[in-house]
């Protein structure tokens, strides 16, 4: 009796719950349904022009590799013979015959350790045959870098040693016969720029230089893919006398998309990158069709031209910042050249340091602030001091570069763009300590062979670390301050 009473008991109660519960959720449809009636129609002109800004951004960031390595090869290739400056035409070796100054525009942060050696290669027009001689120990490296800044590839002293060898050069697509005795490497792109640096001892060693660089052979061999050269694909016109940073920068918004179309159409983008660039279909540019602003809403090329503009500056912000590892004021990067989905980070080395090798061939440390995080300027004096067995930890060679806030080398009395383990006359101490002294003026007499002189203003130093041992790109040595002075 006391179960039956107890069950009687609590059946209204459950009713009661119950019936709560479904007034609750009527009253909650209702209001759903009022604010749903209320809510105001959707701005679909300010949604397409948002959606427009939005990828206009991404577009441009992500394109911006593209576009400064075809006005680089636009501009080096617009010659019908090899040139001292190392310009040369498509599918040929062009050599840099004397020693980079302040006064070389061409290609911004270039380092002074080198003689640079260079070749565009369309290898829609077949492949490319690269022969290079015994070095005899001497550092030597030809850098293979995709259309979109990625390298894919060695050939020198660190990856395929001291010896003689031939390497073949194949673009997506080509099913010809590797010679006999060659190496080959598959490109993922048909635009390939070989970047070549040869260990140079200063003026006096320009003639043996000189005569290494002679023996770096390119051959293109059948079948072609595309009897047009890759100028006239392109379609794309310069401004003249421009270098690449400023051909790219005064493009309006439609020419700067028309670029990458074209380039996107004739490289065709990585598959890794599809899931971005499957979204600029919405702002008119394909990989298949290119960029085709006649389809645009006015809308949406409102935003375009407003995604233009700010992811333009955005490359520029990305720029000054010198990498995303930080030690003692220095900071660097361990995937350069191997980006993977950092495209922020790409479009910043191309704007500032455009073919720049991957750590494990060269590592590149910058700063542009001294050890008490303030900016660097040719109005105060510094020193940099390398403890007693703290020397960079390399098996190839190391420097520290002097570039003015435009990443130029600087006009001094010295002729001294760099400072490292090479200089001649480098002074250490009694404790086997070694100073660099960073200043405009000239330090007392006993300091100038350490001297690294320094612009009127801001600046920014580069410390390379050739071939680096193990202990550099694992952070267990790590480069001393810049020390500002009293």
């Amino acid at each position: 009796m006391k179960v039956e009473a107890m069950l009687i008991r609590a059946r209204p109660r459950v009713g009661f719950h119950a019936s709560r519960a479904l007034v609750l959720a009527a009253a909650l449809c209702g209001v759903a349904a009022t604010a749903q009636a209320e809510s105001p129609p959707p701005n679909i002109e300010q949604a397409q022009e948002d959606l427009a800004f939005a990828r206009g951004v991404e577009a441009y960031v992500w394109a911006y590799p593209l576009a400064i390595t075809a006005a680089t090869a636009e501009i080096a290739t617009n010659t019908d013979k090899p040139l001292p400056n190392g310009h040369a035409p498509f599918n040929s070796f062009g050599h840099v015959g004397k020693l980079i100054t302040a006064a070389d525009k061409d290609v911004v942060s270039s380092n002074a350790d080198t003689i640079y050696s260079s070749a565009f290669i369309d290898l829609k027009q077949g492949a490319a045959l690269i022969s290079v001689p015994d070095v005899g120990g001497r550092y030597y490296s030809l850098m293979l870098e995709d259309a979109y800044t990625n390298i894919f590839g060695y050939i020198g002293l660190r990856a395929t040693g001291a010896g003689a060898g031939t390497y073949l050069i194949a673009g997506p697509g080509w099913k010809g016969e590797t010679p006999a005795g060659a190496k080959r490497i598959d490109a993922p792109t048909p635009l390939v720029w070989v970047i070549g640096r040869t260990l140079v001892e200063g003026e006096k060693d320009m003639a043996n230089v000189a005569a290494i660089q002679r023996q770096y052979t390119l051959a293109m061999i059948p079948t072609a893919l595309d009897p047009v050269p890759a100028k006239e694909r392109w379609a794309i016109a310069l401004q003249p006398k421009l270098v690449p940073v400023q051909q790219v920068d005064t493009l309006d918004w439609k020419t700067y998309f028309r670029w990458a179309g074209q380039l996107m159409k004739d490289n065709p983008p990585p598959a890794s990158d599809s899931a971005l660039t499957s979204q600029f279909a919405a702002i008119g540019l394909t990989a298949e069709k290119g960029f085709d602003p006649a389809s645009l809403s006015p809308a949406t090329i409102k935003g375009l031209e407003r995604g233009y503009a700010a992811g333009r500056d955005i490359v520029k912000m990305e720029a000054q910042k010198t990498g995303g590892i930080e030690a003692n004021g220095w900071a660097y990067n361990l995937n350069a050249g191997k980006w993977g989905q950092d495209f922020n980070l790409r479009a910043a080395i191309a704007f500032r340091s455009l073919g720049q090798n991957t750590p494990e061939e060269a590592l590149y440390m910058n700063t542009r602030q001294d050890g008490d995080k303030q900016p660097l300027s040719g109005a105060k004096a510094y020193t940099i001091t390398f403890k007693p067995g703290a020397l960079p930890p390399v098996d190839g060679f190391w420097s520290i570069t002097m570039y003015n806030a435009s990443d130029f080398f600087v006009e001094n009395p010295l002729n001294r763009a760099a400072i490292g383990n090479r200089t001649e006359g480098l002074k250490t101490a009694p404790d086997g300590s070694l100073t660099i002294y960073v200043q405009k003026d000239a330090p007392e007499a006993d300091k100038m062979a350490n001297w690294l002189p320094a612009p009127d203003g801001a600046f920014r130093l580069s410390m390379r670390l050739y071939v680096p041992k193990p202990e550099v790109l694992s952070g267990q040595w790590t480069p001393p301050a810049v020390t500002p002075q009293p």
